[in-house]
């Protein structure tokens, strides 16, 4: 099959959008009150998003997705998702796809340690092919049925997870998923993105470098163009002079969330 095309949404769970609420960082006045304040910006320890996409139910064989009503009454079929938990202080990040989508494990390969029968699962010089089935061992089946899940769950594979922005010997980590990073999959680093998300002083977004369009060929192996920054965060993102001793901020981080520098209202 082909790759099917759709949309995402973004859910927060109730501790994020608290969180948010509350300390008004939905708003430019309040990310400014936190940039004078000297931040940080953090949410709480149990704070979940959940990136989602979808696809007209239509275009897949939805026997096997798990599908949603729109309020229009349109349905949709879920082909893969990113969700990210504040359990680590940088998030721990992990990324699934459905096992139907072509291309699923490209790149960086497969890896589930905990659910799946095969749990790594090498990335093919073919790009966009078929993988196998993710099937699962009988513990995740149990937890599935015990959480009264449909058992359409069980299509859904974990591509990998990510707690850190290199490994032990210092090598970039990535983790990119074929369909919400399609184009760049093999430099993405779902970490060190959203590591960027910052505000300046006017509590607007900031375009720091990494940010620029179009990207740094060097850092851009990929005929498209596309790619994602990886590996550490750059000091000079978010300071003049870093490490100096007349070291100042030009951005703030706003705890790896885009949608806060992204969609705060407000003048």
């Amino acid at each position: 099959m082909g790759r099917p095309t759709g949309a995402k949404k973004v859910r927060r769970n109730q501790a994020t959008f608290d969180y948010i609420v509350c300390k008004q960082l939905f708003t430019k006045a309040g990310l400014r009150s936190f940039y004078n304040a000297g931040g940080p910006i953090s949410a709480p320890v149990g704070a979940m998003e959940v990136k989602a996409n979808w696809v007209p139910a239509d275009e897949v064989d939805s026997a096997d997705y798990y599908v949603s009503e729109a309020p229009d009454g349109k349905k949709y079929a879920l082909t893969a998702m990113h969700i990210i938990s504040k359990v680590l202080p940088d998030w721990t990040w992990a990324t699934f796809e459905h096992q139907n989508n072509p291309g699923r494990c490209d790149y960086t390969g497969c890896r589930d340690a905990y659910g799946a029968l095969v749990t790594d699962v090498d990335a093919s010089d073919v790009r966009d092919r078929p993988y196998s089935a993710c099937a699962k061992n009988d513990a995740l089946k149990a937890m599935l049925s015990a959480a009264g899940l449909s058992p359409v769950w069980e299509h859904y594979c974990l591509k990998g997870s990510q707690t850190d922005f290199v490994s032990a010997t210092g090598l970039p980590t990535h983790l990119g998923n074929s369909v919400t990073e399609a184009g760049f999959a093999d430099t993405s680093s779902c970490i060190t993105c959203h590591a960027r998300a910052a505000v300046n002083a006017k509590g607007i977004m900031t375009t720091p470098a990494g940010f620029v369009d179009p990207p740094i060929p060097a850092l851009c192996p990929n005929p498209s163009g596309s790619c994602s920054p990886n590996g550490a965060p750059d000091p000079n993102w978010f300071w003049t002079n870093p490490g100096k001793f007349d070291q100042a901020a030009v951005a703030m981080q706003t705890d790896f969330i885009w949608s806060i520098a992204r969609f705060a209202i407000g003048d």
